[in-house]
């Protein structure tokens, strides 16, 4: 039923999903689908976790390198979000809370494990999710990163110029913007344990 329901999401969008659709699809009545799930709601949160769920998981990193390996992480999860680009909205609005923090502990441990400081384990977290969810959702509504302006004459060179460097894929944005967010976090906590290492 679930696949089902994600299949329907893939093609037509969240607003497609209907019980009577998803029934048809089936090949059954409508209010048989009660006989596995209590409501809609229930079955919109059984697509959202479906969907978070084929996320390949990636190995704990060898050496330390949490970094690198949250990026590999959160490359894999909005890849899945993508495959799913029209249901993605439907992730974001069901997305399943205890999974993430299922999750959120078990990258703790990672986190701790290559010595990042206890208050910074979840901020790193939390925002990197919340940078993932944005990137995905920005390609599945149809706004791909560093897009020319429309009319690049109302702009002055230097910001028009700009734009052209790089050559800013969605895929080279997200990756590189969680580098210099993590890059960040690490020389702040790393400044701030120094101060506290050096004698008053």
């Amino acid at each position: 039923m679930i696949r089902a329901a994600i299949e329907i999401a893939d093609a037509d969008g969240p607003g497609s999903l209907s019980l009577e659709r998803i029934a048809a699809a089936l090949g059954v009545k409508a209010p048989s689908l009660y006989n596995h799930f209590s409501d809609k709601a229930e079955i919109l949160a059984g697509v959202a976790r479906s969907i978070v769920m084929e996320t390949p998981r990636t190995p704990a990193p060898v050496g330390g390198d949490w970094k690198q390996w949250l990026i590999e992480s959160s490359v894999r999860f909005r890849e899945t979000l993508l495959k799913h680009s029209r249901a993605a909205p439907l992730v974001v609005e069901y997305f399943p809370r205890g999974l993430l923090e299922k999750l959120y502990a078990e990258h703790c441990l990672v986190l701790a494990a290559a010595n990042v400081p206890t208050n910074y384990q979840m901020f790193i977290l939390e925002a990197t999710h919340r940078m993932t969810i944005g990137a995905a959702m920005c390609v599945a509504t149809g706004r791909p990163a560093m897009a020319p302006f429309a009319n690049p004459d109302q702009f002055d060179d230097q910001l028009n110029e700009s734009m052209q460097q790089g050559n800013w894929s969605d895929a080279k944005l997200f990756t590189e913007m969680l580098r210099v967010f993590m890059d960040g976090a690490e020389a702040d906590y790393s400044r701030r344990e120094l101060q506290l290492d050096q004698p008053s």
